[in-house]
Formats: structure tokens, sequence, C-alpha cells
């Protein structure tokens, strides 16, 4: 009971409460040269870092783009691509002109970093007790 009762605290202290992210369109196929729009919103959280991914038919999945907050975006292009965050939770991927070589399983991601807190917390290790010199134990006729 007091553990479920310290994480319910944490989570209100936190301000800990539903997130979602949606992202569309789910499903798009498109002829090369054509104009994207793939856009993504996450709600429930404030100043979230989110993230353009794309994983191509067998490959690893790719980071394209990411934003600590409205209006930064690194790299501000990415091939043909560009992203923008005009807004706290909206990020947006698009081309101009779609390439065959853009073919692939896009997806956008968040994490939460916690920018209010002001100190790493470090900790010490305790020191392990050290094992008695050999000429200090005791004997057994004592």
């Amino acid at each position: 009971m007091p553990c479920c009762l310290l994480a319910l605290l944490l989570g209100t202290f936190l301000g800990v409460r539903t997130q979602t992210i949606h992202q569309w369109p789910s499903t798009r196929v498109q002829p090369a040269g054509s104009l994207l729009s793939l856009e993504c919103t996450v709600k429930g959280t404030s100043n979230p870092t989110l993230y353009w991914y794309r994983q191509e038919a067998g490959g690893s999945l790719q980071q394209l783009f990411y934003s600590f907050s409205a209006g930064q975006i690194e790299p501000r292009e990415f091939q043909n691509f560009k992203a923008s965050r005009p807004q706290d939770g909206q990020f947006t991927l698009s081309s101009k002109k779609l390439q065959l070589n853009n073919s692939g399983f896009y997806l956008c991601a968040w994490s939460l970093t916690l920018r209010w807190v002001g100190q790493t917390s470090v900790q010490k290790p305790c020191p392990l007790p050290r094992p008695p010199h050999p000429l200090q134990q005791p004997s057994l006729r004592d």
C-alpha cells in the first residue's frame, strides 16, 4: 500500500496524466514526384521532444529530425524533406517532391525531458567493509 500511495503522490507532483500521440494519415501511398505532408500531434504533456523516423524495407530505423521545442528543429533539412513545429505538440514532415528512394515506414515519436530539474543528483557509493588483516584474525586457541 505505501508503494502505491508514493506512486500516486509522485505522479500528482510531476503532473503525470494521459498522453496521446496521433500521426495522420496512418497509411499513405503516393507516386514519385508528388507532395507529402505527415502530421504528428502529441497531447497531454507540455514541451515534449519530438522525433521523425524512417525505416526502409529490410533496413534499420533512421532518425530524420528531432525538435526540443516549437521552432527548434535539427537538422533543418534532410535529403528532400523538411520538418516544422509551429506549436508545442505539433510536428510536420513534408516533401515537395517524393523520390523512389523515399519509400518506407515513417514514424513520429516523443519523449519527455524534465527540464525543471536544476541539478544532477550524484550519489557516492558507500565503501565496502574491508576484510580484517590476516594478522589481526582471532586465533582459534583463544
